[in-house]
């Protein structure tokens, strides 16, 4: 009996030190991929808890460049709320350089009287789902109120359903939802703190990770056709929600590399991003995950009024659009996508004021 608790005491010890020690190396490979990717340890910057939205950035909303206001001519004030991920956001790089930042310098620079206010609610990781809950929120809090609502989706929104395989996917779901919810939910439940941890844990974050990249996507599956439906929804929702203040909304699908279909019309830039972009060869579903959600998403919105796909607005660019993830954009690509996206702006915010008495605006 001794010798029976001696060995299993020894195979529980071990056990530990094995489940540690893949727990430590999950560690490297996550924060090692994250160094190579994005040039951090973590992934994106502090984020706090925020009771509308889950979560937010620490440092709050991104500054926009090149605004103007005109506090008591309301008819020549144009405002537009800019909602979106870290491709939005753009936080990596000088604030000046943002999508937002760009749009308010090509308006205020040429479509004169008017003057253009631009907010920029990007927030690393936020797909559809936590977007909405964001535009409620400052609809709710937020003082200054647009004219113009845009949405700027498509690579978080593929990216977690490919790696969570629910229609209800978005950054951190599991982990929030096995805080709340494991308690009850089985006897580990009791031992909350170990419950916690395993949802957090590296080793589960890098087998999911690791699923994704290794095993297709079904085109065909009820849980893509259910998160389809969910996210047109919540586009639906979003434009009524805008027109009920008396404001447009737009949808803007955006381009990635994953996606194109086009071919890079520059041979140079193709063969640059080619050897730049990481895991073409070593993760051959990305690109077929990504196409599968991306284009889900194109033929449900397709009709829409506020749908307006840029998949292939990159295609004609002359220098690389895309850094290492293929998701994320140099800043020519995000000046490409500012010029793809500025008509479309322009349409629905156009600059016709009314003429004063004796014929002058």
């Amino acid at each position: 009996m001794k010798r029976f608790f001696f060995l299993a005491g020894k195979t529980v010890k071990w056990c530990i030190i094995a489940v540690l020690a893949v727990e430590v190396l999950s560690f490297a490979v996550i924060t090692t991929s994250n160094w190579i990717i994005y040039g951090n340890l973590r992934e994106g910057p502090k984020a706090v808890y925020d009771p509308y939205t889950l979560f937010l950035m620490e440092n709050g909303v991104w500054p926009t460049a090149n605004c103007e206001v005109i506090p008591y001519y309301p008819e020549f004030s144009r405002t537009i709320w800019f909602f979106g991920g870290s491709t939005m956001r753009a936080s990596s790089a000088p604030y000046e350089r943002s999508i937002p930042s760009m749009v308010a310098k090509e308006l205020n620079g040429r479509d004169k009287p008017c003057v253009f206010n631009c907010f920029n609610f990007g927030v690393n990781s936020f797909n559809s789902l936590l977007e909405i809950k964001y535009l409620q929120k400052q609809f709710l809090e937020f003082i200054i109120k647009p004219n113009l609502v845009v949405f700027y989706d498509g690579a978080n929104d593929a990216n977690y359903f490919a790696v969570q395989k629910d229609p209800y996917a978005h950054e951190g779901k599991e982990r929030a939802q096995g805080v709340i919810e494991s308690y009850y939910k089985s006897g580990v439940g009791l031992l909350k703190p170990l419950n916690a941890a395993y949802f957090s844990s590296f080793t589960r974050e890098l087998l999911q990770k690791f699923l994704y990249t290794a095993s297709p996507l079904d085109a065909n599956s009820p849980e893509l056709a259910a998160f389809i439906q969910q996210a047109v929804a919540r586009y639906d929702f979003a434009e009524r929600l805008s027109a009920s203040y008396g404001a447009k909304f737009l949808l803007f699908l955006q381009p990635l590399y994953w996606v194109e279909t086009d071919p890079v019309a520059d041979t140079t830039v193709a063969g640059s991003e080619h050897e730049t972009i990481l895991g073409r060869k070593t993760f051959p579903h990305v690109r077929g995950n990504f196409m599968t959600v991306y284009a889900a998403l194109e033929k449900a919105l397709a009709g829409k009024p506020y749908f307006i796909n840029l998949r292939n607005a990159l295609s004609t660019r002359t220098a690389p659009a895309y850094t290492a993830d293929g998701v994320h954009n140099t800043d020519a690509g995000r000046e490409g996508i500012v010029a793809a996206m500025l008509p479309h702006i322009r349409d629905r915010l156009p600059c016709n004021i009314p003429p004063a008495p004796g014929g002058q605006p």
